[in-house]
């Protein structure tokens, strides 16, 4: 028995002076989704008519103009959604569905009968090319292939023209396995179909070139696709398709190559449902153009409502981590990129008038607001997060702007917490830790009882004095105090006591939170006290007030 190794490298394609790689994608390529028939076969619990009905309304939203939409032939179902679509006039008129079939007279005939009435449709029929195929489950010559291509190609021109609705139902031919098959057999296949169904112009004719399985890199696919245009006859009056999966990981990529080789036309899924590791996904095709400034005429607008509805639908969860339509895709841990993220936000627009262009964003390609989400989600915090990270939710979530000087002790307080829960850290638990650890530290030292200002202290209109009483580690203690401003005060009134520490202010930040009749002051004071640097923080409905107690605050965690 020979031996052999188990895998190897499938055979390329000899092409001289390729352009594809000279290219870029300017144009977007017409979008076919085929969820309702492709995706939908790959189900656990293929959808019902009710629910096919509802889908099929939804791809129409998101704007999609050319829809398969069933294998009529392959069951009651199949056939009844087709039905309905016609029959109740639920195909807008900009609309083209296709239908499925494959190259046998029983199978052409029920097709037709599916679409009678209809408006717009295109039958797509197919036949696999490849080697594999032809010779061990077919067990047919090359000769023998071709004849079932033309004859089924032929009875569906016959249908169509016996029925007077040439022009209005279009074909579309699929060589399956067209990656996997002979380059040259292919042209000379699809040669012979287009030669029967003798095309009255170019959107009357597709041929779609499937990566059925993918068994080859990207740009080898690429090279086929571009081989087979140089070599086919036909390419004024035929559109050029291609239908990828992603066996190997790289169906969008293989997809996005295609277009570059010639293809005008791409077949996909939402979310790439599909068969083993599924279809190329539509989503992720068209809003990798969307970044890069290609418009695509679809509405992603509320992509969450979208992918909870496939989701539903095909009882599959949507993996976190899917590009734009996953959970976690615009989030940071990281507090690198979490840092960045943040003062990119803040700086958004300096950043455009740099660029000349409206998004351009540390770590997010695209703006989350033009798939329907939301900015707050964008950072989130465990234990790998850092300062920026923690400021970034205080700020966004609860308009409190943490100093710079103060954000590592804050980080730390919530670091803290997330270590030793070894989960997330909520924003709202965020707030808690703040509220708790940072704002009223339990046990405190020093407790504010009773604050009042004078101004002006004296003749000198341009001082205030103040009179603070305070508990020190229980007793009470009042001191007054004549300064430039309240802070300046305080930290004199302080002097009096040998009870309170020495105190320096070394920052000082204010502003308000919330607005109107609700609206508070929030204080932060960097101080120099017991020979460290220690910030504190006050809340209260008077900036006075609120100020003094940060200072007193800053003396408290001056004692840890």
């Amino acid at each position: 028995m020979k031996s052999y190794p188990k895998y190897r490298s499938p055979e390329t394609v000899e092409i001289e002076n390729r352009v594809w790689p000279t290219r870029r994608i300017e144009k977007t390529p017409m979008l076919v989704p085929v969820d309702l028939r492709d995706g939908n076969q790959a189900f656990v619990n293929p959808m019902n008519v009710e629910t096919k009905l509802k889908y099929f309304e939804m791809l129409c939203r998101v704007g999609f103009k050319e829809i398969e939409v069933a294998y009529p032939a392959a069951s009651s179902e199949e056939f009844e959604f087709v039905r309905r679509l016609i029959t109740e006039n639920r195909i807008p008129d900009e609309v083209r569905i296709v239908v499925f079939t494959a190259a046998r007279k029983d199978l052409i005939d029920k097709t037709m009968a599916s679409i009678e009435g209809v408006r717009r449709a295109m039958v797509h029929c197919y036949i696999a090319g490849s080697e594999l195929h032809r010779e061990f489950v077919f067990g047919k010559t090359h000769e023998e292939l071709i004849r079932i291509a033309a004859d089924g190609t032929r009875m569906i021109a016959d249908a169509i023209g016996s029925r007077g609705l040439r022009g209005a139902v279009n074909y579309e031919f699929s060589p399956e396995e067209f990656s996997d098959s002979n380059i040259d057999f292919m042209v000379e296949l699809c040669e012979a179909v287009r030669k029967e169904w003798r095309p009255i112009g170019k959107g009357d004719f597709i041929l779609n070139l499937p990566s059925t399985v993918e068994r080859r890199a990207p740009n080898e696919y690429a090279d086929k696709i571009e081989y087979f245009c140089r070599k086919y006859s036909g390419m004024a009056d035929t559109v050029i398709s291609v239908h990828t999966h992603n066996d190997q990981g790289c169906g969008i990529a293989a997809a996005e190559l295609a277009v570059l080789a010639g293809a005008e036309r791409i077949e996909g899924t939402l979310a790439g449902h599909g068969e083993r590791t599924g279809n190329m996904d539509l989503i992720t095709f068209a809003l990798n153009l969307k970044s890069r400034g290609v418009e695509t005429g679809l509405d992603f607008s509320h992509l969450p409502e979208i992918t909870t509805f496939i989701e539903d639908v095909s009882g599959i969860k949507i993996s976190p981590r899917t590009p734009y339509a996953g959970e976690l895709v615009f989030t940071a841990f990281s507090g690198t990129h979490q840092d960045a993220i943040r003062k990119g936000m803040a700086r958004r627009q300096e950043i455009s008038d740099y660029f000349q262009q409206g998004w351009k964003m540390p770590y997010l390609h695209l703006d989350p607001a033009d798939i329907g989400r939301s900015y707050e989600g964008l950072i989130r915090i465990n234990s790998q997060s850092g300062k920026g990270g923690v400021a970034y939710i205080l700020e966004s979530a609860y308009g409190i702007s943490v100093p710079k000087g103060m954000q590592p002790s804050v980080a730390r307080a919530v670091q803290d917490e997330a270590e030793r829960t070894g989960k997330e850290v909520t924003a709202s638990e965020i707030f808690r830790i703040f509220q708790e650890k940072i704002v009223s530290p339990p046990d405190p030292a020093f407790e504010l009882q009773h604050f009042r200002m004078r101004r002006p202290a004296s003749a000198d209109e341009k001082t205030v004095e103040v009179e603070i009483e305070m508990k020190i580690d229980g007793k009470v203690c009042r001191v007054t105090g004549i300064g430039r401003g309240p802070i300046e005060a305080a930290v004199i009134a302080f002097r009096e006591s040998p009870d309170i520490p020495s105190v320096e202010v070394e920052d000082y930040h204010e502003h308000a939170l919330g607005s109107g009749a609700d609206a508070r002051a929030i204080a932060f004071i960097g101080t120099r006290t017991g020979g460290k640097s220690v910030y504190g923080t006050g809340i209260d409905e008077s900036i006075n007030v609120a100020a003094i107690r940060a200072l007193v605050n800053a003396l408290n965690h001056s004692r840890k």
